[in-house]
């Protein structure tokens, strides 16, 4: 292996290394973004069109993110939403089941 002559470099030492100043701006558009807003939203209704159409449908955590194809945090988000919506509850089993509609 060969190492580099590092002997002719200006730079003695940390001391001698000058800082430039740095500036950051945010978008004109306001905060940016990370979520995929669209995608979350078509979990949700995903989620919401799955307890429609299966009455007993019951759910743990691991079954929730298998059937998203999400990760545990992101799915957490999304069932403690639809939770506090009034879509879904837990039950004493801490299952994910349909909130029963009151006539």
């Amino acid at each position: 292996m060969v190492l580099a002559n590092h002997a002719a470099s200006p730079v003695v030492s940390l001391a001698d290394v000058r800082g430039r100043p740095i500036s950051m701006q945010l978008p004109r558009t306001g905060v940016l973004e990370r979520r995929d807003v669209a995608r979350r939203d078509a979990l949700v209704r995903r989620i919401v069109n799955e307890f429609e159409e299966l009455p007993g449908l019951s759910l743990s955590l691991r079954q929730a993110m298998k059937l998203l194809g999400v990760d545990e945090a992101a799915c957490l988000r999304i069932l403690d939403a639809l939770t506090r919506a009034g879509h879904i509850r837990r039950d004493a089993r801490h299952l994910y089941v349909r909130c029963e509609r009151v006539l």
